[in-house]
């Protein structure tokens, strides 16, 4: 979290169950105060289909509902008593010269009152994306993928996810949008004492991503098939938003509380032309301000950089979180958003969404050959590096973690950095 306005990203802190559907929206930080805490509400177990599939929502679904048309609209799907209700309305979908426009059409979802709730915005490699948490320790994001030639296929998510998970169990369910392969397994890395599923129906061009993640042996992992349950595509007509309103930026705090030195809080894991990236040792919101944001937070590793390498001010005005670098910058810095071109280059920043309020990290190495980019980082990689599936030269892929899946909105390209 950031603190006045030198508030910076706090990369999973909270866990989340996540739905992928990449959306239009707003950010909303994931802490949600103790008072008025609800447990959501049960539901009936699903049923097993005599095909061995899992069948939840209507009891109707059965050989006749999976056999309609790819396309064909769903009858309304009644929430649970007390959820809310969000619709993503769509979005135009770039078409080359001379073909006719197309529309990514809109979702609905329910989710548990007592949750949170927030809309990304849209980029080229994903739409629609909602993130939803809740108070007792899971979340939900929602996205949609459209499957292009310059983006991963079904079975590039498949093997992404499942390398992510530690005893990773394969199934299906039917849900009232379709028929969706289901990946079940411990979240890494090992010891998080978290577990993970993570759906994907794929539907007229389209894959609906649902990931989830929450503390192992809690009843998160049923309220994903819940939330999966009430999912409409398209969204019927006029549908309420039903989004809660962002929440009033944290005060600015008065105490330092910088860890004690052996601890390995400052600790240099790597560098990125001659800068340092440093270990915040977990201690992600110690209020201990430098000249470049909260010590040592993803979003003041990316100031400092740019301040350093290039000359920009120390501090960004309007960031608040990660995710707001994408509209606040200086002036001759350029966001992409993730399918576009320019692809990323070294020294570019990724923003991403997730966790509240996003991420961000520094690319290293992008090697298109091999499929990866390499980026350096604080407040994430126990290392100060990661890398993440590069599809063609300008999508960057999914990153999983054990509390949430993040996507990367786009990247910030300074006009100063060149060849």
């Amino acid at each position: 979290m950031q603190r006045g306005r030198r508030l910076q990203s706090i990369v999973p802190v909270v866990p989340a169950l996540i739905v992928v559907v990449i959306a239009v929206g707003q950010v909303f930080t994931p802490r949600i105060s103790a008072a008025g805490l609800i447990v959501p509400p049960s539901a009936a177990p699903p049923s097993v289909t005599r095909s061995g599939r899992t069948a939840i929502g209507r009891a109707a679904i059965g050989r006749a509902a999976i056999g309609r048309a790819a396309d064909a609209p769903l009858l309304p799907v009644a929430s649970p008593r007390g959820w809310r209700r969000v619709t993503y309305a769509g979005a135009p979908l770039p078409t080359g010269a001379g073909r006719a426009p197309a529309r990514l059409p809109g979702y609905s979802v329910a989710y548990p009152r007592a949750w949170g709730a927030r809309l990304w915005p849209d980029t080229l490699a994903g739409y629609g994306q909602l993130q939803l948490w809740s108070p007792t320790g899971g979340a939900i994001d929602v996205m949609i993928l459209p499957l292009r030639a310059s983006g991963p296929t079904l079975g590039n998510l498949i093997a992404h996810d499942t390398a992510f998970l530690a005893h990773a169990a394969r199934d299906q369910v039917v849900i009232p949008l379709g028929i969706a392969v289901r990946l079940s397994g411990s979240a890494t890395p090992g010891g998080s004492g978290r577990a993970s599923q993570i759906l994907y129906v794929r539907r007229a061009g389209l894959v609906y991503r649902l990931f989830a993640t929450y503390p192992a042996g809690s009843r998160e992992g049923a309220t994903l098939l819940e939330v999966a349950a009430t999912l409409q595509a398209p969204a019927p007509p006029l549908g309420p938003p039903g989004v809660p309103p962002p929440p009033t930026p944290p005060l600015a705090g008065t105490c330092c509380r910088c860890p004690a030195a052996g601890m390995g809080w400052g600790t240099a894991l790597t560098s990125l032309d001659g800068i340092p990236v440093y270990s915040n040792a977990g201690a992600v919101d110690n209020g201990c301000t430098g000249t470049y944001g909260i010590l040592y937070q993803c979003v003041e590793l990316a100031q400092r950089y740019f301040a350093l390498r290039w000359g920009y001010p120390a501090i960004w005005g309007g960031v608040y979180g990660a995710a707001d670098m994408r509209a606040h910058h200086p002036g001759d810095i350029a966001f992409i958003p993730n399918g576009g071109t320019p692809g990323p280059r070294e020294g570019d920043a990724l923003v991403f969404y997730g966790g509240g309020v996003g991420h961000v990290a520094l690319v290293k190495a992008v090697d298109p050959a091999a499929g990866q980019l390499t980026v350096v980082e604080e407040n994430w990689s126990p290392t100060g590096e990661a890398t993440l599936p590069l599809y063609g030269e300008t999508t960057v892929g999914v990153r999983d973690s054990a509390y949430g899946s993040y996507t990367v909105a786009g990247w910030l390209h300074s006009l100063r950095n060149q060849p």
